[in-house]
């Protein structure tokens, strides 16, 4: 696992932490195949992109969420039309209004889930079916990784965690939403403690987009190293 050590450490201490934690881990993994999460505005989408930029090769859950939202020949675009009428305009779904009505009531959520997720999940295992058929090594973004209880399709799950107080600020100025709204959408995630105990590897966004960076050249060179020759750079 990769642990994210205190901010006032000394880099070179940090380093050689998470080289010793992502060794020991590497040696149980038999296929890159990795699946990333992490709590809504922590950085999911930039840490895939900079594993993409490395030569990871990725699958991208939001995305693919947001083609079924675009496609109005789709299922999921009519039965959300049917049941979320006041989300659909002439341009099609506003997420935005469909987020401020599943986000306040627990149950519109699960409708939507019911909704959406049967045909995220089929795709996505789909995708990882084929990426353990493949040499190279492999990520896929899955918000609700946990909360669905994907783990276990994959061969490892790298976790994001952000601290609270930079997280919500993050939300506010990000979505523009209240402290209040903030909350209720972090609530959809499950306790972080729960996520990270399952969690294989960790890396902590809560400092600026250079210790990302450095996080990521670590992660990186340790699968390049333990994965040699499999990936495509």
């Amino acid at each position: 696992m990769i642990l994210m050590l205190d901010a006032g450490c000394s880099q070179k201490k940090r380093v050689s932490s998470i080289q010793h934690q992502v060794s020991i881990r590497l040696q149980f993994l038999n296929m890159p195949v990795l699946g990333l999460t992490g709590n809504l505005n922590c950085g999911k989408s930039t840490v895939l992109e900079l594993l993409k930029r490395k030569g990871a090769y990725v699958f991208d859950a939001d995305k693919l969420i947001h083609k079924y939202y675009e496609d109005k020949k789709s299922g999921i675009y009519k039965k959300i039309s049917v049941i979320f009428p006041e989300a659909v305009n002439r341009k099609g779904i506003d997420r935005k209004k469909l987020g401020k009505i599943v986000f306040s009531n627990i149950k519109e959520l699960k409708r939507l889930e019911a909704i959406v997720h049967p045909a995220a999940v089929r795709d996505l295992k789909a995708w990882v079916n084929s990426a353990k058929a493949k040499r190279g090594i492999y990520v896929a973004e899955v918000p609700l990784l946990f909360e669905n209880n994907l783990e276990k399709i994959f061969d490892g799950v790298i976790l994001i965690h952000v601290k609270k107080d930079v997280l919500l600020k993050r939300i506010k100025s990000n979505l523009k939403l209240s402290k209040s709204s903030a909350l209720r959408r972090l609530s959809a995630f499950g306790p972080f403690n729960e996520k990270n105990r399952k969690a294989d590897f960790i890396i902590n966004n809560s400092f600026g987009m250079e210790t990302l960076k450095r996080e990521i050249d670590i992660l990186w060179e340790k699968f390049n190293r333990d994965f040699k020759g499999e990936n495509k750079n």
